[in-house]
């Protein structure tokens, strides 16, 4: 059945390609010395088209009386935290497209963003991987259940069918079905992409701890992603004192042999701080895509 997914996913004649400018753009917004300039050197015209369209969408717009025609201009007004949710919002958007039926978009580009950032945090709390391969792998963890609900439509009904009256967890069913799970279809997806091995392994593994071994990238994406599930968006972000000692147990079970000090724990509560940022870019554009 693994064949017949990677078959079927190489047949897919419409299946977005992922900007390879993506990984790129990535490492600019994340270094300190480049500028806007670099970065609209380095955009494609999708891409282009994109940050300004969020540019000059409502949400921004509100603080800014002109129009936005320039990426240094679109750059000032989103921020770079803000152009790395752009960045890699597009692939899921780009699958998501024309898609129908029940499927919670902004839930699942809400969990993947704030996996990502977390995964970010991690990398740098615990000295795991790249930072910056594990917030696209992070970002990028779910972007199987995409796919699964976008071209394997029978699959996504019995695997719901699963859910609801077998009581199975998604992984269960989706492993029933297809004998593989979302994790497995995502890497399958992002190596047609030509993503990093380290992104794409980082993905196959996030729900396999136990084959995970001593990939630091893959460590990091599997964590966040659990961290990320405890993150409660529907009360806010204030009280970072509440999530953190909710988590403490949790990081300290998974890396026990690590001290947490101020300064990581000032780490973790800058990039906790931000996923309200996200939270609010998330309610005002999303609708708008």
């Amino acid at each position: 059945m693994s064949e017949y997914v990677r078959n079927k996913i190489n047949s897919i004649e419409f299946l977005p390609t992922f900007p390879h400018v993506v990984d790129e753009m990535m490492t600019l917004i994340n270094d300190p010395r480049s500028s806007a300039s670099d970065l609209a050197r380095h955009m494609d015209p999708s891409m282009v088209s994109e940050v300004l369209k969020v540019a000059n969408s409502a949400y921004f717009g509100r603080k800014n009386f002109r129009q936005i025609a320039t990426i240094e201009q679109a750059v000032a007004v989103i921020g770079y935290a803000g152009l790395s949710c752009i960045v890699l919002q597009m692939p899921l958007f780009a699958l998501m497209r024309g898609g129908t039926g029940d499927f919670d978009r902004k839930g699942f580009v809400r969990h993947s963003l704030a996996c990502g950032t977390m995964a970010k945090a991690v990398s740098e709390i615990f000295s795991l991987g790249n930072p910056n391969t594990v917030y696209i792998s992070g970002t990028l963890h779910d972007i199987g259940i995409i796919v699964i609900f976008q071209y394997f439509k029978d699959e996504w009904k019995e695997i719901d069918r699963l859910i609801e009256q077998e009581r199975l967890s998604r992984l269960e069913a989706e492993r029933e079905v297809l004998s593989v799970d979302h994790a497995y279809v995502g890497a399958v997806l992002l190596e047609k992409w030509d993503l990093p091995d380290a992104v794409t392994e980082s993905v196959r593994l996030h729900h396999s701890p136990e084959r995970i071994g001593e990939n630091g990238d893959a460590y990091a994406t599997w964590l966040s992603n659990k961290l990320a599930k405890h993150i409660d968006f529907e009360s806010g972000f204030e009280d970072f004192d509440t999530f953190f000692k909710q988590q403490r147990e949790l990081l300290h079970t998974e890396m026990p042999d690590k001290y947490l000090t101020k300064h990581h724990v000032g780490v973790l509560e800058r990039g906790y701080t931000q996923l309200s940022e996200i939270e609010r870019f998330i309610e005002e554009t999303l609708g708008e895509q």
